[in-house]
C-alpha cells in the first residue's frame, strides 16, 4: 500500500512530497496568503436545511480589499454551485485568483481528518456507473476545472488537495492533468479555533521569506474567529516588511 502524503496543518517541510509546491522563492520578503473554500455533501445539506445559514464570511474579502491585499481562493466546486454570484465577483477582483479544491472536498488520501472518502459515483453522466477510484478523483478535479471555467471564466493551473491528503499517485494524476499541486508551509490552523490571536501566533511563527499561508473563508460554525485573526494577521506581517501577493505572482516571481 502507498504511503500517504499528508500536509498536516501543522508543520510542512519544503520538499514533502515531489511536485508538491509548499513554498516560493525565499530570496525575497513576498508571501501569498490563500484561503480554501470547502463545501462537502453533508456542508451543503447543512446549508439547504438551514441549520447552518451560511459557508461563506464577505468579512474576509471585505478586510482584504479594504487592505488592498491580494490573495488566491482554492474553491470546492460544490462551493462553487452554492455561490456563484460570489465566485463571479471573486473573479472579477483584480486583487484576487481563484484555483480547485476538488468538487465535494473529499480526503483523496485516508485517513484525512474525517473527511469523506471519494465518491465512486458519477459527477455527471450515468448516476447508477460506479466509477474506479483513479476515474472518480480526476472527475473531483475536472468537474470543478470545468466550473471555475463556465461560473467564473477562470482558466486554472493550480489545485489543492482537500486536507492536504494525498499519495504519490495522487500527486502524479493531478499532474498529468496539466495542473500545479499546491500545499503551504503556513498553517493558520483556524478550523475549530476561537482565538484570533492563536490563529495570528500560528501563521507569524511559520511564516517566511516566500510562504504560502494557508487560512479559510467558508466561515461557519467552525470557522469562528478567521475573519478578526486577518484584521490583525495583515499589519503584524507587513510590520515584519512582508508584501502579499497572488500566487502566480509568488511563483513566477513577476510583481
Amino acid at each position: 500500500m502507498l504511503r500517504h502524503i499528508v500536509l498536516t496543518l501543522g508543520m510542512l517541510g519544503s520538499a514533502l512530497a515531489a511536485g508538491v509546491i509548499t513554498h516560493g522563492p525565499r530570496t525575497a520578503a513576498r508571501i501569498a496568503l490563500t484561503f480554501d473554500a470547502d463545501m462537502t455533501p453533508g456542508m451543503r445539506e447543512n446549508l439547504r436545511s438551514g441549520r447552518v445559514k451560511a459557508y461563506n464570511d464577505p468579512r474576509i474579502y471585505a478586510i482584504l480589499e479594504r487592505e488592498g491585499v491580494k490573495a488566491t481562493f482554492f474553491l470546492s466546486g460544490m462551493w462553487i454551485e452554492e455561490y456563484p454570484t460570489q465566485t463571479k465577483a471573486l473573479a472579477q477582483n483584480p486583487l484576487f485568483e481563484l484555483a480547485n479544491h476538488s468538487y465535494s472536498h473529499p480526503g483523496f488520501a485516508q485517513p484525512c481528518y474525517g473527511l469523506p472518502s471519494v465518491p465512486l459515483t458519477p459527477l455527471w453522466g450515468e448516476e447508477k456507473t460506479r466509477l474506479d477510484l483513479e476515474q472518480a478523483k480526476t472527475q473531483q478535479v475536472l468537474q470543478t476545472q470545468a466550473l471555475l471555467e463556465r461560473v467564473a471564466g477562470v482558466k486554472n493551473r493550480y489545485f489543492r488537495f482537500p486536507g492536504g491528503c494525498a499519495s504519490p499517485a495522487d500527486i502524479a494524476l493531478v499532474e498529468r492533468l496539466g495542473l500545479e499541486v499546491i500545499g503551504w508551509d503556513a498553517a493558520g490552523e483556524d478550523g475549530g479555533q476561537k482565538d484570533p490571536a492563536v490563529i495570528v501566533g500560528h501563521v507569524l511563527s511559520r511564516v517566511h521569506n516566500g510562504s504560502i499561508i494557508v487560512l479559510h473563508c467558508h466561515g461557519g460554525p467552525k470557522l469562528p474567529a478567521t475573519s478578526a485573526a486577518l484584521a490583525q494577521l495583515i499589519p503584524a506581517l507587513r510590520a515584519r516588511g512582508f508584501t502579499f501577493v497572488k500566487l502566480s505572482e509568488l511563483l513566477s516571481g513577476n510583481p
